[in-house]
């Protein structure tokens, strides 16, 4: 298994505030956002990472360091030098690393799942969408049936109680590279970025079997806005990141 890391961001929302640090570099109970979204994969260092990020962080020296702290032993860095679409467009910029039949789990730099949480072994299906009970329209929400099998995918739509965590993970690369050759333009077109859950749709509509996993929303720390790290912890400052 490939684990993809997407971490190529403007980090818009926090340089609204006046952090001008790259976001996986924040600050958060003394140590950097990256650590703390890379200890929710505490179970899958093993496997190889690929990390994609953007040229103007500067990012290799970093992941370096960092990866050497937690204890990831194989990663490689690809390395962007424009802005993408979203996540799903960022993801799909790391192609030549991994090939077609591989399976991939698509993971963001800014929420934390305790660890332990979140483990290969509950990993089932063509798809795979870990999930918690959360409040509010600002997640992607999965539709399942009574046996978790997921029916639908919306974005900012709450079709269910039960929403992502932004884990994302395909049985095999080229059921992800199908999805966003199919949906990536109207994802953009509806949303005005390319999300990665949404292209779910296409593999169900085709019989594919996405399974989903309901993980303790208490396990669950979104890190992705001033507001969530305010939450997290309650001594951040914007002003104290630049």
């Amino acid at each position: 298994m490939k684990i993809l890391i997407t971490m190529a961001g403007r980090g818009s929302r926090f340089r609204e505030v006046g952090v001008s640090r790259p976001k996986h570099e924040i600050e958060v109970r003394g140590e950097p956002m990256f650590d703390w979204a890379m200890r929710s994969l505490e179970a899958f260092f093993d496997e190889e990472f690929v990390f994609v990020a953007q040229a103007e962080h500067s990012p290799t020296a970093f992941i370096d360091a960092a990866t050497t702290r937690l204890g990831i032993g194989s990663y490689n860095v690809v390395i962007l030098d424009e802005y993408t679409a979203g996540q799903a467009s960022t993801a799909m910029a790391a192609a030549d690393s991994i090939g077609s039949d591989s399976a991939v789990a698509i993971y963001n730099i800014d929420t934390y799942i305790e660890e332990g949480a979140l483990t290969p072994d509950v990993i089932e299906g063509d798809g795979f969408i870990p999930t918690f009970s959360a409040s509010g329209t600002r997640w992607s929400f999965v539709e399942t049936t009574s046996s978790g099998e997921a029916t639908a995918v919306s974005e900012k739509e709450k079709i269910s109680n039960e929403a992502t965590v932004g884990f994302y993970y395909f049985d095999r690369w080229a059921h992800f590279v199908d999805a966003y050759r199919e949906r990536a333009d109207s994802v953009e077109g509806e949303y005005g970025e390319t999300y990665v859950a949404p292209l779910y749709n296409h593999l169900i509509e085709r019989g594919g079997r996405v399974t989903t996993y309901e993980l303790d929303p208490e396990d669950v720390h979104v890190l992705g806005t001033p507001t969530d790290l305010e939450r997290f912890d309650g001594t951040f400052d914007p002003m104290d990141q630049t």
